[in-house]
């Protein structure tokens, strides 16, 4: 791995970054749930990556070459090489990045993929690039204590989505849905049989799976109604498990999706 990429992911790691979710008392379980659900290998594998949060990375072999859903965060240099190991690859194999949105803690991988096609809901470019930032207010003021590393526009492919989009690679199909409200762009994608939600599904201890968390969205609100039409929009009987972007899953029913409405 170069200097340059290590640099990259440096500042990822600061002390900071890691420790102000226990300064305001949010800091979640680290620990997955049920992430067994979604491992099919030598097809597929998902780990999530260290620190505050449990940030899940989920890459698949496709005939179109290697995929990833979401980048992770602290370690993601670490679970991408391992990942794509067991998947017969390099993560300089991945052809496609499908980015449920790009709060810091799902996007740390990109230099290490930055060859790659990056789709995102075209809302969410601009915090992707970092151009502009969140309105939560807890992402707000992860952002101030310390910078990380942003994508330039000329350095990566970037693919934006503003509608319902099927990507078709080989055999396999990549469902996109735009649902904004826990970030303007934040997406969910559906891909053999598992709904990809990113954080607008929420899962605590004591309370289970629930919608976006409050101090970390632009608008609860939204990402509810979002969430509320999306259930007429998928394609039901194609949906086996839905997982959050942290690595909680669970089998998908309509208690479950009630639940992720609250």
């Amino acid at each position: 791995m170069g200097n340059s990429l290590r640099a990259d992911l440096r500042p990822l790691t600061s002390k900071l970054a890691l420790l102000w979710p226990v300064a305001i008392g949010l800091w979640p379980v680290g620990c997955t749930k049920d992430l067994d659900l979604i491992q099919d290998p030598p097809r597929a594998v998902a780990r999530t990556t260290t620190g505050p949060w449990a940030s899940m990375i989920y890459l698949a072999r496709t005939d179109s070459g290697l995929v990833a859903i979401d980048l992770g965060w602290t370690g993601a240099e670490g679970v991408l090489e391992e990942s794509a190991g067991d998947l017969g690859g390099l993560p300089s194999d991945v052809r496609y990045v499908f980015l449920t949105h790009a709060h810091r803690d799902h996007i740390a991988g990109w230099p290490l993929v930055r060859q790659a096609r990056f789709v995102l809901g075209a809302a969410e470019i601009p915090g992707f690039v970092g151009d502009t930032g969140y309105l939560g207010w807890a992402t707000r003021m992860s952002d101030g204590l310390n910078d990380y590393p942003h994508p330039s526009r000329d350095r990566v492919s970037i693919v934006g989505i503003g509608a319902d989009t099927a990507v078709v690679l080989g055999r396999d199909t990549v469902f996109a849905f735009p649902i904004p409200g826990h970030t303007a762009g934040s997406m969910a994608y559906l891909f053999r049989g598992i709904l990809f939600g990113g954080d607008a599904f929420n899962w605590r201890p004591g309370s289970g799976f629930q919608g976006a968390r409050p101090e970390f969205s632009d608008s609860v609100a939204q990402s509810r109604e979002s969430l509320r039409l999306l259930w007429d929009r998928l394609p039901a009987a194609r949906v086996r498990v839905i997982c959050t972007s942290h690595g909680k899953c669970a089998m998908a029913d309509s208690v479950l999706r009630a639940q992720l409405l609250r």
